[in-house]
């Protein structure tokens, strides 16, 4: 009985060690990055809340942005991109005594 399952374990191990053939080394079709395109923001002047971002993807390069209103009455504001292997890169701006138009997102105007 020993000596069965020893010869049953090596053909096992024989057959999963070989190499693979035909189809089964065709390898999955590289897949192309999804575009997309979205904008969200709020806008609730009661909080002094006022903040957004926009964003699409097209072929694999991301460009967007977002702003945010801050507590000094400046506006901040980032542009920023991704492209292949570029990362994430930012230009950021400041809008200097900044009042939000309550009810109109920034990207609106």
């Amino acid at each position: 009985m020993f000596v069965r399952v020893v010869m049953l374990t090596c053909l096992v191990a024989a057959v999963a060690g070989r190499p693979q053939t035909g189809r089964q080394l065709q390898q999955a079709a590289p897949q192309r990055p999804m575009n997309y395109d979205f904008k969200w923001n709020v806008d609730a002047q009661d909080y002094d809340n006022y903040y957004g971002q926009q964003e699409a993807a097209v072929d694999g390069r991301v460009e967007g942005s977002y702003y945010v209103w801050q507590p000094d009455g400046r506006l901040m504001v980032v542009t920023y991109y991704v492209d292949g292997e570029s990362g994430f890169v930012p230009t950021i701006e400041y809008i200097d005594g900044y009042q939000p138009t309550w009810g109109t997102p920034y990207y609106q105007k």
